[in-house]
């Protein structure tokens, strides 16, 4: 799950508000239904909710020129995970991520489909609700937020695999200038270009850290070890190790994560069928 929070340091409530409820991106499903979710706020409209984020605002506690006013925050799942998603597990999603974020905050949640992928927008306030504390995260407080909620999606929703982030890790799949200068001369992708869109490849159609190696040696990239572990694959004459082209320990060893929660849920599900099948007979 990617996370991004956008601050605001003028009331744009109703405009923010009006965006999420009304635009042709708001999200429903084949009953025509969506949700709006809301947090220590009252009322069903627009125009209450911006009187009481104006009126929360009057109660903070040390006002600056440069206040954060509001913070508008935004859930979005990779297009891969379309058809496993739902609006019942964007909502509870959201609801965790609030208690998360600050229960103490006001909240307005929406979900809407864009982009070909699914996304909550969700307007928060800048002042805690009738204490006047800042809303504020530091660097690490967001780092933190965001490996807690992606936590949570994989104890919940495992079979939203695709939107594994590996929050907090450097892009080392990133072209070098050396590199970029001769795709822009060649017009061709680099080595390092080809080999990380195989193992994008093969790390989606993979169930396991076995399968993913699997794919990549019939794809033609031979793996190689290092100390006994496999560290990396050979293209051409040369080595790439994973970890400095974006795909971390951790990175790879989610798909294991993930196949046994798969594996788990399977096993109730049948246990759950063979309660069923005994209780009829």
């Amino acid at each position: 799950m990617i996370v991004k929070v956008k601050s605001f340091k003028r009331p744009s409530f109703k405009k923010l508000l009006e965006y999420m409820l009304h635009d042709n991106a708001r999200l429903f499903d084949e009953s025509d239904k969506s949700f709006v979710l809301t947090h220590n706020l009252k009322g069903e409209d627009i125009e209450k909710w911006v009187n009481q984020y104006k009126e929360n605002e009057t109660h903070r506690l040390r006002k600056r020129k440069d206040s954060v006013i509001l913070t508008h925050e935004i859930l979005s799942w990779h297009r891969d995970d379309t058809k496993n998603i739902s609006l019942d597990k964007m909502q509870e999603m959201a609801r965790e991520y609030i208690q998360k974020r600050n229960p103490k905050g006001m909240y307005v949640a929406v979900p809407h489909f864009d982009k070909e992928h699914y996304h909550i927008h969700i307007c928060a306030s800048g002042v805690e609700y009738r204490a006047g504390k800042a809303m504020r995260m530091s660097k690490s407080d967001f780092g933190k937020l965001k490996k807690e909620i992606q936590n949570y999606q994989i104890e919940h929703f495992p079979e939203l695999s695709k939107s594994i982030v590996a929050h907090g890790k450097k892009d080392k799949g990133k072209v070098s200038d050396r590199e970029y200068n001769y795709k822009l001369r060649t017009g061709r992708d680099t080595e390092k270009e080809q080999v990380i869109g195989m193992l994008k490849t093969c790390y989606k159609k993979a169930n396991s850290r076995d399968t993913f190696y699997q794919l990549l040696n019939e794809c033609g990239l031979k793996t190689y070890d290092r100390g006994g572990k496999t560290t990396g694959i050979v293209f051409g004459k040369n080595k790439f190790r994973f970890n400095r082209i974006g795909f971390t320990e951790d990175r790879i060893e989610m798909l294991n994560i993930m196949h046994n929660k798969q594996k788990e849920l399977s096993e109730l599900r049948g246990n759950s069928n063979d309660r069923v099948r005994n209780i009829n007979r």
